[in-house]
């Protein structure tokens, strides 16, 4: 997203040139427990950014797939669900506040920037979890595997790298296994501890998942740190309705074990038990 976007605005310095961007599209933050992949179970702080490059018939934040203005809640107290709400585009500077409220009332383990498609922001985000790193804040990625130039960027401000291996049988949509390829690579390049999850449903093609899995077994090889795969079964939502059988998750996990040796199944758990 450039300067020129409506309704974002950049800053200037007193010598009259441009320090960057001051706000940024985000439709909530809050507090709340880590439901998927390698941080399962840990208490975070979510930043939801707004707008996403591709639409995943499983996605159940279709609210945060749009890149424009509009209502941003935030919660005042951490994991009390008691929102104020702000309109958004909102300056970094408030985020970096909103988010030193949580992190003071609670112990948190990281800082979730999650969408929507974080990186689609560019160098909004890379100031966003600039401001985030220089607090000692641990920050998370959840990314969809795609941008690879503003995961660049951003990435000596990361921690963790949460990054989705798309499937057309299971999404829907065309993500080439090049791209994700590169971004897989870029992302260890950043140093952070990355992982990878793989939703499955009724419906994986079988060929397509061994290539995916391999891919990652590929890279991983490759890397001088291992790679883990997380399967996380499809939790239907909307159009999505083919969740995968408990035989079809044995058998897929069984196929990934036999090309990659780290996968475990774990599903959305924030589900289970009435998280966000």
């Amino acid at each position: 997203m450039s300067s020129a976007d409506p309704g974002i605005t950049t800053s200037v310095d007193v010598a009259g040139t441009t320090s960057g961007p001051r706000d940024i599209l985000v439709s909530e933050i809050f507090s709340a427990i880590q439901g998927e992949a390698a941080l399962v179970g840990e208490r975070q702080i979510f930043v939801r950014l707004t707008g996403c490059n591709i639409r995943c018939t499983y996605c159940d934040q279709p609210e945060a797939l749009e890149r424009r203005p509009g209502p941003c809640r935030i919660e005042a107290t951490a994991g009390r669900r008691d929102w104020q709400t702000e309109s958004s585009p909102l300056a970094i500077d408030l985020v970096v506040d909103a988010v030193s409220r949580l992190w003071e009332q609670v112990p948190h383990h990281s800082i979730s920037l999650t969408g929507g498609e974080p990186l689609l922001q560019g160098s909004r985000v890379e100031k966003l979890a600039a401001a985030f790193a220089s607090q000692g804040w641990p920050v998370m990625l959840e990314t969809n595997g795609t941008l690879v130039q503003p995961l660049r960027k951003i990435g000596s401000d990361l921690a963790y790298i949460s990054m989705d291996l798309k499937l057309r049988s299971v999404d829907g949509e065309t993500v080439a296994p090049t791209t994700q390829s590169r971004f897989l690579a870029a992302a260890l390049d950043t140093g952070a501890t990355t992982w990878v999850k793989i939703v499955i449903s009724g419906e994986t093609d079988l060929d397509e998942f061994d290539a995916g899995v391999a891919q990652v077994a590929a890279a991983s090889s490759a890397s001088a740190v291992g790679i883990e795969i997380f399967l996380q079964p499809l939790t239907p939502f909307a159009t999505a309705t083919s969740a995968p059988s408990p035989a079809q998750v044995l058998d897929l996990h069984e196929r990934a074990l036999r090309i990659h040796p780290r996968v475990r199944v774990v599903p959305q758990t924030h589900k289970a038990i009435g998280q966000l």
